[in-house]
């Protein structure tokens, strides 16, 4: 991984803004989350790889960039912030690196500079209707057929399985209890069939359901690996890249609050005149840094490989949670019920926070688990240990 300066990180985060304040407006954003034939986002994806955005993690001998999570996560933020509706994180979060880590050289030398160069978008399809946000459940199951295996099974909705051109699926190979791989399925092969439906907050998705047949070269990497260790991982990067994309939303969302009191007039003054308001985007604005601030760490941990990294990242999904409640219901009630309708954007960025919050486990989930992995200095003290739990 390539250390990127904090020079660097500013300028793609410079380069973000700029592009997608002036090409990605809210009324742009109106457009496309209205169309009654939703656009496929192809152009926007192209534009996007020119621009370096979809090769920034990927290794340079790939034709990326080599940064780590933390150049992702100023990605995800600009996201957020502007609502961007395609799959990115489908894509350059869990979906390269998911071929990165198990794909063998031949797998990583032919699909990762297609993902760097826009040619390939995909969609990481591990859980399942019945698993909750349980992180090892796997009911799909791929059977030796011939010279390829026989997958069967349903995927929960995920975000960009709509569009993607590949499906990175989940199954366990040859029984219900053996080992699980990972499989790179076409969106469009016979067999694989998709069930269509918007989220919370207009971005699309599929439900996935297989029951199709795929050589044998469609697993990542061998089949005597089994990957849940993987996938534990992968999971914590979609969290957190989920923590980043919400902290870009609330930061929109405060922004948008506090240019909406400068012009609403009670009184014959702005309401950003009035101390009790200015107090409450003060409120808003600690919220949003709370954070930033939590997922900054959890991030430098990720890249630099730390043993308290997955813990962190949970901190970091239990705060962010918390911060983006505060933010989102502040923001609608200084709006007032004006903040609800369609025209602003007050209420889509609410639905955004909350789809995020949700996304790979929700503020409760994590709390649990949490109290339930607690280190061993910690576990052996009884005040730790019923503060973890009162807090579940």
């Amino acid at each position: 991984m390539t250390r990127f300066s904090t020079d660097e990180r500013q300028l793609l985060d410079e380069s973000l803004q700029s592009f997608l304040s002036e090409k990605y407006s809210f009324e742009r954003w109106q457009k496309l989350s209205g169309a009654a034939s939703r656009e496929d986002g192809s152009n926007e994806w192209c534009q996007y790889a020119d621009l370096g955005w979809l090769g920034v993690a990927l290794p340079e001998d790939f034709g990326g960039s080599g940064g780590g999570m933390t150049e992702l996560a100023i990605v995800m933020a600009a996201t957020g912030r502007h609502m961007v509706l395609e799959g990115l994180s489908g894509t350059l979060v869990l979906g390269a690196a998911a071929i990165e880590r198990a794909g063998s050289d031949v797998q990583k030398a032919e699909l990762l500079p297609k993902i760097a160069a826009g040619d390939l978008r995909l969609a990481f399809c591990h859980f399942e209707p019945d698993a909750g946000y349980a992180r090892d459940y796997v009911k799909t199951v791929a059977r030796p057929v011939g010279d390829g295996y026989r997958i069967e099974g349903t995927k929960a909705f995920s975000l960009g399985a709509d569009t993607a051109d590949r499906l990175i699926v989940s199954a366990r190979i040859g029984t219900a209890d053996g080992p699980v791989g990972l499989f790179l399925l076409a969106r469009a092969a016979d067999g694989v069939s998709l069930k269509i439906a918007p989220a919370l907050d207009a971005r699309l998705g599929a439900e996935v359901r297989l029951a199709v047949q795929v050589p044998t070269s469609s697993l990542l990497g061998n089949a005597q690996d089994d990957r849940i260790a993987l996938i534990d991982h992968l999971i914590d990067r979609g969290a957190i890249a989920a923590c980043a994309e919400a902290c870009g939303a609330m930061a929109e969302a405060t922004q948008a609050t506090i240019e909406y009191l400068k012009v609403r007039e009670q009184f014959g003054q702005p309401l950003s005149k009035f101390q009790v308001l200015q107090h409450r985007l003060v409120d808003m604005s600690l919220a949003c840094e709370e954070a930033r601030a939590i997922v900054h760490a959890a991030l430098e941990a990720l890249d630099n490989g730390g043993a308290s990294a997955q813990r962190a990242v949970w901190h970091a999904k239990v705060q962010t949670a918390q911060s983006a409640r505060f933010v989102g219901t502040q923001c609608l009630q200084l709006h007032g019920g004006i903040g609800m309708t369609d025209e602003l954007k007050a209420g889509h960025l609410y639905k955004r926070l909350c789809v995020c919050e949700a996304m790979f486990g929700d503020a409760d989930w994590y709390l649990k688990q949490l109290s339930l992995t607690l280190p061993d200095d910690a576990a052996a003290r009884p005040d730790v240990r019923a503060e973890a739990c009162a807090a579940a």
